[in-house]
């Protein structure tokens, strides 16, 4: 399992937009050129604007922006991979160094111009660059921000259309039906439970609230493995090791009942003798952090597969739910949690991890 933290998943994800052309570029000189008048009115004032220092100050600019913007590009491929702060640090620092080389490259030159000699002024260089840190780190974090409110605005929308989709799927809902249907005639009090999970659980999946305690969202899961159970019989076997408290911890809404499932679904359902589905909620190694474990067996043909075979199979359709639920714990926990999904020995294995909230 991976332990390197929230990624950027998608290049559309990525928190800095694309400089190298189009709307991205523009926007970037025209916020150097608002600050190269900002700094000229600073220097001069209103009264005695001087339009000389400004073309120099904007020539400056401009040229750090554009230096800034070719580093970035040529960057954004190997940093859209990493973990977001680190991402974020790695850019600024590039943005640095873009101003570090035009201010020794400006400073050489005015010292060239004014007195034919190629020296600098160590301190000139630090102002300059100094002036460039202060603007590069608040541009940056408004593209943060931005990002994260459209992931987090876009994670609340696929949430609720994902909660339509994996909770009251039609096949779910019809294959319950005709469980149902079945056992009112042959065991009365096994369609009743049917009928109370399923209200419970139907309840449950339409709440308004998008939090929950991981106590409510276990007791729902349990739910459906025990309705899944009544339908699929001794092709469906589980189990549950929660080794902690779980009534005070609060996650998001609908985070584990997809990925069971999905396990069932896709994992158990189609394999002849069925299988199993294990769910593990523990304290992580990692002080504070906690983990969900949820491992299902895969049907037989997966596994003379090679392992990249196995895991377009085993995942297939399924990625999307993943980056959603991606995007709903990094929003959620501030950064502070993980999802990570691999196939080991004809085993589907997704871990979640997280630190808790406070409070």
């Amino acid at each position: 399992m991976s332990d390197s933290g929230a990624k950027q998943v998608q290049k559309g994800d990525y928190f800095i937009p694309n400089l190298c052309h189009g709307q991205g570029l523009l926007g970037l000189f025209v916020m150097a050129a608002l600050l190269a008048l900002l700094l000229a009115l600073v220097h001069s004032g209103i009264a005695d604007f001087d339009f000389i220092w400004l073309g120099k100050a904007a020539l400056l600019i401009f040229w750090i922006a554009l230096l800034s913007a070719l580093l970035l590009c040529s960057a954004r491929d190997y940093l859209i991979d990493l973990p977001l702060p680190r991402a974020a640090l790695a850019n600024y620092l590039l943005v640095l160094l873009a101003a570090t080389l035009c201010a020794v490259v400006a400073e050489y030159w005015r010292q060239y111009s004014a007195a034919g000699q190629w020296r600098a002024d160590l301190f000139a260089i630090l102002d300059i660059v100094l002036i460039a840190a202060i603007p590069a780190g608040v541009i940056l974090r408004l593209y943060y921000l931005q990002q994260r409110l459209h992931q987090q605005q876009s994670a609340g929308l696929e949430a609720r259309l994902q909660a339509l989709q994996a909770k009251i799927r039609p096949h779910f809902l019809f294959n319950s039906m005709n469980s149902l249907a079945t056992l009112i005639h042959i065991d009365a009090d096994r369609a009743e439970k049917i009928v109370e999970n399923l209200s419970d659980l139907f309840r449950y999946a339409l709440q308004n609230s998008s939090d929950v305690s991981l106590r409510e969202e276990v007791d729902a899961c349990q739910r459906y493995l025990e309705i899944e159970k009544m339908r699929l019989d001794e092709r469906l076997e589980y189990s549950w090791d929660i080794k902690l408290d779980i009534n005070a911890i609060r996650v998001p809404a609908l985070i584990l009942q997809p990925l069971i499932e999905n396990a069932v679904f896709h994992g158990i359902q189609p394999a002849v003798d069925g299988g199993a589905v294990y769910i593990t909620i523990f304290n992580d190694e990692k002080p504070g952090w906690i983990t969900i474990d949820l491992v299902n067996s895969l049907p037989e043909v997966l596994a003379n597969r090679d392992t990249a075979d196995r895991n377009t199979a085993a995942t297939s359709g399924h990625q999307m739910a993943l980056e959603n639920l991606r995007c709903r714990l990094d929003t959620f926990f501030n950064g502070l949690a993980e999802l990570d999904e691999a196939v080991i020995h004809n085993h589907y294995h997704t871990r979640i991890r997280f630190k808790p909230l406070e409070g």
